[in-house]
């Protein structure tokens, strides 16, 4: 009778356990890792172009910024939020100052940030080679952003793609990194646009290099709205407005 017990409770565990389903939780996040207190400095190189009698300026301004994540918090939908802080210098002998407020999320989709009011979907699950994404789907594309005195639609045309995974990598700055993973974020390159954006991960790091070259022309200052001279001009003689911001992890 009791070996006959000692069955029936093994029975019963084992039926047990196979009900029981731990919560799988979101995709790997190695290549965006996200806790508090977490923090990454960047060397910024920021061109903008502005328009002058005598053409167009490429003015050019170097700095360093600070992101850092400072607490978490969630939104109406109950979803986990942390929320970060970007700090900016001219250089290590200036002081910190806040240059914006920012925030990070992840889900089964994906990695989400949002800044400026606009909400980014940075990388899309599962990681793999070819894997493409809208990264805009929370705002239009088309969407005007303020570039100097301008107005730009700076993200038409963007589409999210991993060029590299697991490929290792060293940045200007010297760091080499074993392990990283390339989004293409946007290429295009037509009459009167061009847009060129990529984003580099670091597994256990998060990102680590950022390029945005997004410029506008009407032919207007090189060729008197003459498209057949414009066209094969380069885009650094031919732009008559946008910007370059260049990235990189110190």
């Amino acid at each position: 009778m009791r070996q006959i017990f000692i069955l029936f409770l093994l029975f019963l565990f084992a039926c047990s356990e196979e009900r029981i389903e731990p919560d799988p939780g979101p995709p790997s996040t190695e290549y965006y890792p996200l806790a508090v207190g977490s923090s990454w400095t960047y060397t910024v190189d920021s061109i903008v172009l502005v328009p002058s009698p005598g053409g167009t300026l490429y003015d050019t301004t170097r700095l360093e910024a600070r992101e850092t994540l400072l607490d978490t918090l969630r939104d109406q939908a109950g979803q986990l939020w942390y929320r970060g802080l970007r700090e900016e210098r001219a250089d290590a002998t200036q002081s910190w100052s806040p240059a914006l407020t920012f925030a990070v999320r992840t889900d089964a989709q994906g990695v989400y940030r949002q800044e400026d009011n606009l909400e980014f979907l940075r990388l899309a699950f599962p990681l793999d080679l070819n894997r493409r994404w809208d990264g805009h789907v929370a705002f239009d594309e088309f969407r005007p952003v303020a570039v100097g005195t301008e107005l730009l639609d700076v993200y038409a045309g963007w589409d999210y793609r991993i060029v590299e995974i697991d490929e290792p990598f060293t940045l200007s700055s010297g760091l080499l990194f074993e392990e990283t993973l390339l989004v293409e974020q946007a290429d295009v390159d037509n009459l009167i646009d061009f847009r060129r954006s990529f984003a580099r991960y670091a597994k256990g790091v998060g990102p680590i290099e950022i390029l945005i070259d997004a410029r506008h022309t009407q032919c207007q200052v090189c060729c008197n709205g003459d498209t057949g001279s414009c066209l094969d001009l380069d885009w650094d003689v031919k732009s008559e407005k946008g910007y370059i911001i260049s990235q990189v992890l110190q």
